[in-house]
């Protein structure tokens, strides 16, 4: 059973590895906004083979690797993307409840994407 458990959780990184390689840079018809919500973390649980969102109480950098989703104020959620640099704003950040974030959003058919600048 563990060994399923390790299976699912490296399927499932290995979707969000894929995805963030596929969606690297904003395509050019893109506008840039800004957005008001929650940063949630993804956070791996290796033992469980799960992925468990939590808002962190200040920067959640001492965290194995995980990605972030924005929960906007209207209930929206986007998959935080961008460069190294943009992404470390939103890791190092201590607050990550009524955040604003600045970038380029798209939808896609997998749902929203924000480009973080």
């Amino acid at each position: 059973m563990r060994y399923f458990s390790y299976l699912v959780l490296s399927l499932v990184l290995l979707s969000c590895f894929i995805f963030s390689l596929v969606s690297t840079s904003p395509a050019a018809d893109q506008t840039t906004v800004t957005v008001e919500g929650n940063v949630v973390c993804l956070l791996p649980d290796y033992e469980k083979g799960t992925v468990n969102p939590v808002i962190a109480n200040g920067p959640c950098t001492n965290d194995p690797p995980h990605e972030h989703i924005l929960v906007s104020k209207d209930n929206k959620v986007y998959y935080l993307q961008g460069l190294q640099e943009g992404l470390m704003k939103v890791a190092l950040n201590p607050n990550h409840t009524d955040v604003k974030i600045t970038g380029k959003a798209e939808q896609t058919p997998g749902g929203w994407i924000l480009y973080v600048e």
